[in-house]
């Protein structure tokens, strides 16, 4: 029993030392790190902090750091897209819909001009019924 948490123990060390170099040379390369977990599988526990999301996962197998730009699921947004974006209380961009903005009555109407979704967090665009001003919108890390 002892050979198993020991081997538990340097295995989750060597994994957690491993990780913790792409963290940091991303961090200082500038990549926004979006989560940096130990284990697989669905959470036990989980603390955000800035724009990083720490994670500890139910399988102790391994771990992970997600940098923006790897995120499956990421859209491309190119110019001339219209989105619709939901802001909340500080004024930052909460959630880009893309498709059935009826669902969203509070959502502001963008044609797209320009989007950085992995640097500067932010879509420039021209707001439906304003004036033809280009204008920037902030987004918040956590979406």
């Amino acid at each position: 029993m002892n050979t198993v948490i020991s081997f538990m123990i340097i295995f989750g060390a060597l994994v957690f030392f491993h990780e913790l170099g792409h963290f940091i040379f991303a961090k200082r390369a500038g990549i926004l790190v979006r989560e940096f977990a130990i284990g697989f599988g669905p959470k036990i526990f989980s603390h955000t902090k800035n724009e990083t999301t720490y994670t500890i996962r139910l399988l102790p197998l391994g771990g992970f750091v997600r940098m923006a730009g790897e995120d499956p699921e990421m859209i491309d947004i190119k110019p001339g897209h219209r989105i619709a974006l939901v802001f909340n209380g500080e004024g930052l961009a909460e959630k880009i819909i893309l498709q059935g903005r009826d669902r969203f009555p509070d959502a502001r109407t963008i044609e797209v001009e320009m989007a950085d979704l992995e640097h500067e967090l932010l879509i420039k665009g021209y707001e439906d019924g304003e004036d033809d001003t280009l204008k920037t919108f902030r987004l918040s890390a956590r979406r």
